[in-house]
């Protein structure tokens, strides 16, 4: 117990390690804009990150035994990705009556079709003083999946045998 009498949420470093047949971490980084922070959003059932104890809301205070104080997301991206391997978090869970980000307040939810089409969905109807939201419901795995998936293919560099060039040629 504090000195004001609740009690304190105790840091928990967390040893993250990549594992073969597990593609990442299996967690997102979440950050709100105007807000100091980063938190974990969601973490991948099975992963790395399950395995290792990190938890939705965890407030990660330093990665890999270097404080992320003031840092922005890109940075402690970055300094995650620094060891190819394994990242050691030092993170807090929320302390009871502690809001979360927004993002993170409510409880997790089952993707929904217009959240498995795109990363920005409106949680609810906007009005003109809510903007729409970011939709953390997609897992770290699920996003790399939908990501490749868009991704278009320059037939210019699809391989091709020197005897369908040759049939190319020919045509002309």
């Amino acid at each position: 117990m504090s000195a004001n009498g609740s009690a304190a949420a105790e840091p928990r470093l967390c040893h993250v390690r990549k594992v073969p047949d597990f593609d990442g971490y299996g967690f997102n980084l979440h950050a709100e804009k105007g807000k100091p922070g980063q938190y974990i959003g969601k973490v991948d059932e099975g992963s790395p990150a399950e395995a290792a104890g990190l938890r939705r809301g965890d407030r990660i205070l330093e990665v890999n035994g270097q404080s992320i104080a003031g840092e922005t997301h890109k940075q402690v991206v970055a300094r995650i990705k620094q060891r190819p391997d394994d990242a050691e978090l030092l993170v807090v869970a929320p302390a009871p009556g502690d809001p979360l980000p927004a993002e993170l307040d409510a409880p997790p939810s089952p993707p929904s079709p217009v959240a498995s089409a795109g990363v920005l969905a409106p949680a609810a109807p906007a009005t003109d003083a809510e903007a729409p939201r970011l939709n953390l419901t997609m897992t770290a795995a699920e996003m790399r999946a939908h990501l490749a998936s868009k991704k278009k293919v320059d037939p210019k560099k699809v391989p091709m045998d020197l005897k369908s060039k040759f049939d190319i040629v020919k045509k002309l």
